[in-house]
């Protein structure tokens, strides 16, 4: 399933769909981008730096203390965007991040909750993040700020007759 999402996604056309989408959107702001797959991270990475977007990708390679070193100067603005491969769905805690870039489809509530949650951190320099779901994942799933019954939606998986309970709230890439 990853090397099918990679031949799809990492081409140059759609990694460059997704450096215009960060040009559009967040420019000169801080971000993380999700990836499918290592070369995929690292593909977007080169090129975001390539074009003047200081970049690095981390992922399940990358050595710990090197790892670390990264996260630091993400956290003091030497670098401007991570990208990463499962590295920073869950336990990451940078609440300055002004936008969450998704290039990589999920088939879990969770996960997409969690990505996005990394960028919804409050912080007195930020307003808003700016959510540049480049795969479309709130048409599955609903913008995240939106109420969810999550009672309903335990009981049906349990049940084994869960549906989804989609609709668009908003169009809108901001979410405050």
């Amino acid at each position: 399933q990853v090397k099918e999402m990679n031949a799809v996604l990492n081409r140059e056309t759609g990694i460059r769909q997704l450096y215009e989408s960060v040009r559009r959107y967040a420019a000169g702001k801080k971000g993380i981008v999700y990836a499918v797959s290592i070369a995929h991270a690292r593909q977007i990475a080169a090129y975001y730096s390539l074009h003047g977007v200081e970049s690095v990708a981390i992922d399940s390679r990358t050595p710990a203390l090197e790892r670390k070193e990264l996260v630091e100067d993400f956290r003091r603005g030497k670098i401007s965007v991570l990208v990463n491969v499962d590295i920073f769905s869950e336990g990451f805690d940078c609440p300055d991040v002004e936008f969450v870039q998704l290039a990589r489809p999920t088939l879990s509530l969770a996960k997409y909750l969690q990505q996005v949650g990394r960028g919804l951190r409050k912080s007195d320099n930020k307003e808003s993040c700016v959510l540049i779901d480049n795969v479309g994942l709130h048409r599955i799933f609903g913008l995240p700020v939106r109420d969810r019954d999550w009672e309903a939606m335990f009981e049906g998986r349990m049940a084994g007759n869960a549906q989804p309970r989609t609709r668009m709230e908003n169009n809108g890439l901001s979410v405050s």
